[in-house]
Order: C-alpha cells, then structure tokens, then sequence
C-alpha cells in the first residue's frame, strides 16, 4: 500500500514509517530536514521536502497515496498551534490529490474530550498543556466535519517501549467514563497503521490506553 506520512521524524511518526517498511508498504514522508529521516534512502520510501501547514507541499506528498497518516506533534511547545495550522491545509491537499483516508494523531484531552481522562491527568493536562489541547480540539472538529474518511487517535499519557500489541481501543461516542493509564508510542504507531490500512474505526474517534 502507498501511504503518506506526516511527522516522519517525531517520536511517533519515527515508528510507523518503520513498522510500515516492515510491513511492506511504500511511504511517502514529508519532512523539513531530510537529514534527520534515517530510512531517507530506503527503495520503497520517497522523501518530499516542505511544510505541513502548506497545502501545496502536501498535496505533493499526498498524490498517489490510498492514505494519509498525520502523525505530527508539538515536541516540548505545549503553546503550539500546529494542529489547527495543518488541518486546513491537510484536507485541501487531500481533495486535491484524491485521496480519502486519513488516520490523525490527536490525544486525550483535546477540547472537550477532557471529560473522559482520569481527573489526575485532566487537571494536568489544563495546568501544562491548556493552549494546546484547545488546539488540538479545534483541529480535532475540523476533521471531523470534513467529507473525509477519517479516523481520530486519542492515546493517554505516553510510554516508551516496544509495540506489545496489548493496548485498548475504546470508542469516544461509546463511552461516558474516564480513562487514564500510559500506552506506548510503538503501540500508537501501531493503530495509526493499522487503521489507515484496513479501514477500520472510520468516521470515529478513538481512545488508546494500555
């Protein structure tokens, strides 16, 4: 399968390029500093220089693809407005280059998604990361009113380690508690693959806890 990539070079990002290689996929990844991708000269990967918030630059990357990963995070800027900067630009693209499905990388704590996180990790979220998480929800709605097939991934609190597998997948709309807990970043990417290559979850947002 051809996919495209956003965030090829993050902590996430960095994951799923490297379980979709190994799955056997071909990835188009946009990056701004193709140095710092190490698969860059891998045969099935294409590497597109540009700005994710341009919505002529991905729809380079997105041309071709059956799907779009957008794996994009904010690093230590918990004030980042990067979310609602590329949304926008990443729907445009998409409708440009005729691709529909799109897995996006969100999190728990996004708008008012807040409700169902433990209240250990709500009230540090809105103490750490309140501009954020607006952020990410604003974005959030935006891709959800898209005509787009799309899938949003709202993991807890993150973990390092390897993909266990053993992670839970709770639907946002089908649940009314709170969930706290950790979760790997390999399993993230995991869910991020795997939901942009089966289908599954579409039109859904989704909880990721361990």
């Amino acid at each position: 399968m051809q996919l495209t990539l956003l965030g090829a070079t993050g902590p996430i990002g960095r994951q799923v390029l490297q379980q979709a290689l190994a799955a056997g996929h071909r990835v188009t990844a946009l990056v701004r500093d193709p140095a710092r991708l190490p698969q860059r000269d891998h045969e099935r990967v294409t590497v597109v220089i540009g700005d994710a918030a341009s919505a002529a630059d991905l729809e380079e990357a997105a041309r071709g693809s059956q799907a779009l990963i957008c794996a994009l995070g904010p690093g230590r800027d918990f004030k980042s407005t990067l979310a609602t900067r590329t949304a926008g630009p990443v729907l445009e693209a998409m409708s440009a280059a005729g691709v529909e499905r799109l897995v996006w990388l969100s999190a728990l704590g996004s708008g008012d998604t807040s409700r169902h996180q433990s209240h250990f990790q709500a009230a540090a979220s809105k103490l750490v990361m309140g501009t954020l998480m607006a952020d990410k929800g604003i974005a959030d709605e935006t891709i959800a009113r898209s005509d787009r097939d799309w899938t949003i991934a709202l993991p807890v609190m993150f973990g390092d380690g390897p993909a266990t597998g053993a992670y839970r997948t709770i639907p946002l709309d089908g649940t009314e508690g709170r969930t706290g807990g950790r979760i790997n970043r390999a399993d993230v990417a995991d869910f991020l693959l795997s939901a942009a290559t089966s289908g599954l979850w579409a039109r859904r947002r989704v909880i990721l806890t361990r």
